[in-house]
């Protein structure tokens, strides 16, 4: 699906307010990472805000204990490089917004007021086609469980030869039957992949 990213300007009140992702085209899958960045051409105060498919609303910059004050001309980046989280994409699918607003007097609240300078990019969530993943085994009949590693969400698809069909992304595969040793391996799966693994367990 082609969409093209959505910037809303409202005129300038000299403080050269700018906003953007990390993404030109801005379409996310879950469980993919996001970044966004701003900057303004003079010094002043600055809040950026995150309104989610469902309405809800979440303030990104500054922290609680931050004032919001930025300076000219320095590109800011959320997360910051030295966060120790990242924005993760999580769905539904549907169209986020990222909202920045600059104040020369004080820490803007994110509707803003006449004298504010105010920036709106959209981003578009979207369910990617599902990947297919089969796994067959020596001997058969071996146990297979698969982690989301971007969720930590496990299950058992069931006894090998056994095919799945599951979102893209990292997964953790882990092998095991009664009196063999577990076999664990990472895997990535892209949207649309059909994948098969050959996997031999060894007896204790």
């Amino acid at each position: 699906m082609a969409l093209a990213v959505l910037i809303s300007l409202i005129a300038a009140q000299g403080l050269g307010l700018d906003l953007w992702l990390d993404r030109e085209e801005a379409e996310y899958y879950p469980t993919e990472h996001l970044r966004i960045f701003f900057q303004t051409d003079e010094d002043c105060f600055v809040a950026v805000y995150n309104v989610e498919v469902g309405g809800e609303v979440i303030r990104l910059f500054p922290s609680e204990e931050e004032d919001g004050w930025v300076q000219a001309g320095r590109i800011y980046e959320l997360p910051s490089p030295d966060a120790d989280y990242d924005y993760v994409i999580s769905g539904p699918e549907g169209v986020e917004q990222v909202i920045a607003v600059a104040s020369a007097e004080r820490l803007p609240d994110m509707h803003g007021e006449p004298d504010v300078d105010r920036k709106v990019v959209e981003l578009y969530i979207q369910e990617p086609e599902p990947a297919t993943l089969r796994i067959i085994t020596t001997p058969e009949n071996c146990r297979v469980h698969l982690t989301e590693m971007a969720t930590g969400e496990e299950q058992y698809i069931g006894k090998a030869p056994e095919t799945v069909v599951i979102r893209p992304g990292e997964y953790m595969v882990e092998i095991s039957k009664f009196g063999y040793r577990t076999m664990r391996r990472k895997i990535w799966l892209d949207p649309g992949e059909r994948r098969r693994i050959f996997v031999k367990l060894y007896p204790y």
